[in-house]
């Protein structure tokens, strides 16, 4: 099976290969997927295509796919059981100043990153306490963004996401990536956001693997776990809302799939008019380019994020 989440605009259409046996490759400047049964889809175009999922077993890919992915700056993850990444392409080649852009990112001081990473760590408290209080749950979050200081030495972000968690889904809840339900569920919405952010973060130039306040030297996409954060409790709030109808949430269906990956093309409001998260997304990652260049610390979090709920 494979599923296309789409009635997007160009370049907004997740590809989700869940079927087992399938072929990947390119047919007269298309993407073409085939299966041992003889079926074949070969009408899409690479340009309205946002990222590849995959998570069947067996899919083989052609040569000629990935470059053609790399070129078009396509990501294809692969994802496990649980829908938590395991695997990841993305083009190497960002932009004209890619180089220029990466030596500011390297060589930028101790003191800015864990300025920015206390503004990060902010934002994503701060939309916590949204979220608790959209739903109105008990809500001890309130003003703990406050108390987050330069580089969050006293972990105000792991105190903050266990009071959120037991809040928002009950106090038997812990978030735990390797598993089911609603874990599973959050593990999909975050994947969307991640391979979103990576995109724009190499499209901008900038390298993924060095991050401002993760340092997992495993991770090839740190950059791209910090500016994720404030973001997250978008698909939390989304799951919630399952989760508050009694919806069975013990396996994701194609229509949970095909909402969680709309977060990306809806309208938020941002005090002015409105833009779609994608460009939320995208003006954040121009937003670092800028730090990194002047030293000047102004990022462009939108706070109407959740003035209405999600669905």
């Amino acid at each position: 099976m494979f599923h296309l989440w789409g009635k997007f605009a160009m370049g907004n259409k997740i590809v989700e290969i869940s079927g087992n046996n399938r072929r990947l490759s390119v047919y007269r400047g298309f993407l073409r997927i085939e299966t041992d049964e003889g079926d074949v889809r070969s009408d899409i175009p690479f340009h309205s295509i946002h990222t590849i999922f995959v998570s069947g077993y067996g899919v083989i890919y052609t040569n000629n796919l990935l470059q053609r992915l790399c070129e078009e700056n396509i990501p294809l993850m692969i994802l496990d059981k649980n829908y938590l990444p395991s695997g990841f392409l993305l083009s190497y080649i960002g932009q004209s100043k890619q180089t220029e852009i990466q030596y500011l990112q390297i060589e930028n001081k101790k003191p800015l990153e864990k300025k920015l990473w206390q503004i990060i760590i902010q934002e994503k408290i701060k939309n916590q306490s949204r979220v608790l209080s959209l739903f109105n749950k008990e809500n001890r979050l309130v003003n703990m963004h406050k108390t987050v200081l330069s580089g969050d030495k006293t972990n105000r972000e792991g105190y903050a996401s266990k009071l959120y968690f037991k809040a928002l889904f009950g106090e038997k809840f812990v978030r735990d990536r390797g598993t089911s339900g609603i874990n599973a569920f959050l593990n999909y919405g975050y994947a969307i956001l991640r391979a979103t952010i990576a995109r724009y973060v190499v499209a901008s130039g900038l390298n993924p693997c060095y991050g401002i306040g993760h340092r997992n030297k495993l991770n090839p996409f740190c950059l791209v776990d910090d500016l994720i954060e404030p973001f997250r409790p978008l698909v939390d709030a989304y799951v919630y809302q399952l989760y508050e109808t009694k919806v069975d949430l013990s396996e994701i269906l194609p229509q949970h799939k095909e909402r969680l990956s709309g977060l990306i093309i809806k309208e938020f409001y941002n005090g002015n008019g409105n833009s779609p998260l994608y460009m939320i997304l995208q003006q954040l990652v121009w937003d670092l380019v800028r730090i990194y260049k002047t030293k000047e610390i102004n990022f462009n979090f939108n706070k109407y994020l959740f003035e209405e709920k999600l669905v």
